[in-house]
């Protein structure tokens, strides 16, 4: 009898019905097992090999993956791309492709498609502007806007418009912005944060019910950067039980010459604060402005027309020519600054483009109103005239022979354009040329024409962005490094104080120089006759005089009618003043026009020098000759003490003058 024992027996693994049974691990033993390659390796080389397996699944995975992606991309999911039209999907191209080569939507405004040019223009303002973001702000801006005329309609309502509770409250409205301007720690003089909620909360003696919210209705959206003040509103409105009880309309609000200025100067905004971002945004059909809650009050807007297919595309191809001439990062930052203001011109009422704060453009207006209608009388800086300078030329008593059909009024340093826009409205059918060195300064000024000038008047000014620079061995490329400031923008140049630079706002731009000839050959109109010379030539330009006026052939600057403005060697920093023999070129030339011999000190170098005639149009030409002592009068008192101090005749070249830097040393 044969004994079995169980220990010589080898196990056999019994499987389930379908082979189904056990764990994921022992079907891949078993597999392992019974394969014929695998049953050889060890049960490491086996572990690799599932390793391998899986690995090589995943990648293949992947690969299908990506494949079907590419294929999407090119079909399906480009259909959701509002940018591209169906024409071009039809092209095979991926949707990047085709927005890199320039295609996308056609846009239609109203019934006129915008052709090629306008429609590639308007998607690029779409993308670098991110209009979509700038709608969302809009819309949080307008709750804000809302909230604080329901807030002072109620105070109206309930205490009057000059109540003493109404002053408290709109002081502490002031304090409250003016820590909300600040960067944002605000420290009080124990040095710890001061609770300004908290605080006014206690003054005024707000409570919170249990069922504030229910009551409370919504003021101001989330998020907006006035949620304390928002907080504030409410608890007031809710202490007293009246936010439901409020009689908001709009139309209380109007201070009886329909202004509702929050911050802004231009009254159709409705207390918006639209810059030159909405207005290209608005343009490219790409921003709608909110709506007035009252039916007695038109909705905000922009004075500028955009409802005018006609100024529309003037911005639109406006901005083609900018995004090829300036660098997109100083387009944002001056679109940004920019807001549009009320103003009057001599009677003209215009609405003009310039930042907030902007104390030269403020000055310029100054000026151009000049003894309008019983105002101060200003000279061609914003100083009062003094009676001895009545006589002097200024922009709205310009003699008619210089003026008028085929005749050219030049401005250099024309800044936002407003001396070009009255000279515009005063004598039509002038062609004015008007010349700009800095960028931003160029951008803002070719707006208030678009929004401010008729189709008519619009075809005679012709903007040019550029420096005025001297005259190299025929050579019209140079360039200079100037600073354009927000808070001054009638005063670009290159001499400017280093400590004054403000990193935040100011720009330092390399400007491109050339020369007056090479400008007007390229800025006059064909329909004028060839070779006409300057009538009217404005030099405003912060010392370019000195590269301008040395550089202009003897027959070409005898031609000119009359020049104004003035010259400016007593105000350039010594380290940066041009030569000698350059200033004294150009002061002999320009001290032969009245206005400058009258209120400029440097003509008192040449005393015995002849002035051109002052003319009149209500009277026969004053033919009498006068030397410049004649005309100078008292201001020649000094003069020599002045030139030693100037250094008028002691700066052997032009090396400060030329040197690559925007600053002076302070």
């Amino acid at each position: 009898m044969v004994q079995i024992n169980r220990t010589n027996v080898p196990r056999r693994r019994v499987r389930g019905s379908g082979g189904g049974g056990g764990s994921l691990v022992q079907q891949w033993q078993s597999f392992a097992e019974t394969a014929p390659v695998l049953s050889q390796l060890s049960p490491a080389d086996r572990m690799l090999a599932l390793f391998g397996a899986g690995l090589f699944g995943v990648v293949c995975f992947s690969y299908v993956f990506l494949i079907s992606g590419i294929f999407s991309s090119s079909g399906g999911l480009a259909e959701s791309d509002p940018r591209l039209s169906s024409a071009l999907r039809k092209t095979g191209l991926s949707e990047e492709a085709l927005l890199k080569r320039g295609g996308g939507r056609r846009i239609s405004i109203g019934p006129k498609q915008l052709d090629a040019d306008e429609n590639a223009a308007a998607l690029d303002i779409i993308n670098t502007l991110n209009c979509d973001a700038l709608q969302e702000e809009l819309e949080r801006e307008w709750h804000t806007v809302l909230d604080s005329k329901r807030l002072d309609a109620y105070n109206a309502q309930k205490f009057g418009a000059d109540s003493r509770w109404d002053k408290d409250w709109r002081d502490e409205e002031k304090a409250w912005e003016k820590i909300k301007g600040n960067s944002g720690d605000y420290e009080s003089e124990a040095g710890k944060a001061d609770d300004f909620e908290g605080e006014l909360a206690r003054e005024v003696g707000f409570g919170r019910g249990a069922d504030a919210d229910a009551k409370s209705p919504d003021l101001g959206a989330s998020g907006d950067g006035n949620e304390v003040l928002d907080d504030l509103n409410r608890r007031r409105l809710e202490e007293e039980g009246m936010m439901d009880d409020v009689a908001f309309n709009e139309e209380s609000m109007d201070d009886g010459v329909g202004n509702f200025n929050y911050g802004n100067a231009e009254p159709d905004n409705q207390g918006l604060k639209l810059t030159g971002r909405h207005l290209f945004c608005l343009a490219a059909d790409a921003l709608t402005l909110p709506k007035s809650t009252s039916a007695g009050v038109s909705d905000p807007s922009t004075h500028c027309d955009i409802s005018s297919m006609d100024i529309r595309d003037k911005l639109l191809y406006l901005w083609s020519s900018a995004r090829s001439q300036m660098p997109e990062e100083v387009i944002q930052k001056t679109l940004k600054l920019v807001t549009e203001h009320k103003e009057t011109l001599r009677g003209n009422d215009v609405h003009i483009w310039y930042p907030d704060g902007d104390k030269g453009t403020e000055g310029m207006l100054k000026v151009l109103n000049s003894a309008y209608e019983g105002r101060q009388t200003y000279n061609f800086d914003t100083e009062p005239a003094e009676s001895g300078h009545d006589d002097l030329y200024r922009f709205h008593n310009l003699p008619s022979k210089f003026v008028g059909a085929n005749k050219l009024f030049v401005d250099v340093g024309s800044a936002l354009g407003l001396t070009s826009m009255l000279v515009a409205y005063l004598y039509p059918e002038t062609t004015i040329v008007s010349i700009e060195p800095a960028s931003p300064s160029w951008l803002i000024q070719n707006m208030n024409f678009r929004c401010n000038l008729s189709h008519d008047q619009l075809q005679y000014v012709h903007p040019i962005l550029a420096g005025v620079g001297t005259k190299h061995h025929d050579d019209n490329d140079s360039m200079m490094k100037m600073v354009w400031r927000p808070s001054m923008t009638t005063a670009t140049r290159s001499w400017n104080p280093e400590d004054q630079f403000d990193f935040a706002v100011d720009v330092e731009l390399v400007v491109h120089l050339r020369t007056l000839r090479a400008i007007l050959a390229e800025a006059t109109p064909e329909d004028l006759p060839l070779g006409t010379p300057i009538s009217v030539l404005n030099l405003d330009c912060e010392g370019c005089e000195y590269n301008l006026i040395p550089s202009m052939h003897e027959t070409s600057f005898n031609s000119v009618g009359v020049i104004m403005g003035r010259t400016n060697w007593g105000y350039i920093p010594l380290i940066k003043k041009p030569s000698s023999d350059r200033a004294r070129q150009t002061h002999q030339r320009v001290c032969t026009h009245y206005n400058f011999a009258k209120r400029c000190k440097e003509c008192c170098e040449f005393p015995s020098l002849t002035v051109k005639p002052r003319l009149f149009d209500d009277k026969a030409e004053d033919s009498e000759e006068k030397h410049i002592a004649e005309v100078t009068g008292e201001l020649c008192n000094g003069f020599e003490d002045w030139a030693k101090e100037q250094k008028l005749r002691d700066i052997p070249d032009d090396y400060g003058w030329n040197e690559m830097s925007a600053f002076a040393a302070n």
